[in-house]
């Protein structure tokens, strides 16, 4: 068994999970792995990530019957294959009985940009706030997430799981670095530290339902811009109707930033 530990920008992909005629990314690391290796494999992965969404720190495995692999040899060889909006920063034999797919928990990060102009440089993985934002809404909303309960609420494809129960160990949000005009103004004189651009909203739990992130950001932030009371947002996360929480946040915002075994 081998382990690959991936990196990749999602904005290009229809998401992880191979599909006919689609650009994913299992189909494009089979197809690398096939060439080099010689024979077809099947890839279990930690996160099955959807279109837009982006992983810095995905893992995957594979058995193959060939001998001899060197870790460092297949990096490399992965590398120059794959297209460069996916990268393999690790390979290594795996223990007897490692599979990806059995993390015992995965943390995702949503970026929301509240700067006054647009992320130009930013605009693959922030969701540009349009209007004012409560920010303290945001942590008193996110604080009603954790714990072991009946997540239905949100996802839209409730129907498609034996169970809707999950276990959320942390879901917190949290300023990022603040920005600065250049460090000092002209003349000499220190730049003054202005608000947050970003605000980031870090979640963990050991395994997540279909659009449970996005639905959860795209709710609080109706909460923090006053389309949602924070009592509503209670109610419904207990009621267990996705038609009653708020927006989805859009995929570009949000990546898979850690996995644990």
């Amino acid at each position: 068994m081998w382990r690959l530990d991936l990196v990749y920008e999602g904005t290009g992909f229809r998401g992880w999970a191979r599909q006919p005629g689609l650009r994913t990314v299992e189909g494009v690391l089979i197809e690398a792995l096939a060439t080099i290796l010689g024979e077809p494999v099947r890839l279990s992965v930690a996160g099955r990530t959807d279109t837009g969404v982006h992983a810095w720190a995905q893992v995957a495995s594979f058995e193959t019957t060939r001998h001899g692999l060197r870790p460092d040899q297949l990096r490399r060889s992965l590398n120059a294959l794959l297209p460069p909006d996916v990268g393999v920063e690790a390979v290594a034999a795996a223990p007897d009985g490692f599979v990806a797919r059995r993390a015992s928990s995965r943390s995702y990060a949503y970026r929301l940009w509240l700067a006054p102009f647009k992320p130009v440089r930013e605009r693959s993985w922030v969701w540009a706030m349009r209007g004012p934002l409560d920010s303290a809404l945001l942590v008193e909303a996110a604080a009603l997430l954790p714990g072991h309960r009946d997540f239905a609420a949100l996802t839209p494809s409730a129907h498609l799981y034996h169970s809707c129960v999950r276990e959320v160990t942390k879901a917190a949000w949290r300023p990022g670095p603040p920005g600065v005009a250049d460090g000092v103004r002209h003349g000499g004189s220190p730049a003054a530290a202005v608000p947050p651009r970003e605000w980031v909203f870090e979640i963990t739990a050991g395994s997540f339902l279909h659009n449970m992130v996005r639905v959860a950001v795209g709710s609080m932030v109706d909460v923090a811009q006053g389309r949602m009371t924070l009592e509503r947002f209670a109610e419904t996360l207990e009621g267990g109707r996705r038609r009653d929480m708020g927006q989805t946040a859009p995929p570009r915002g949000l990546a898979l930033v850690q996995v644990t075994y």
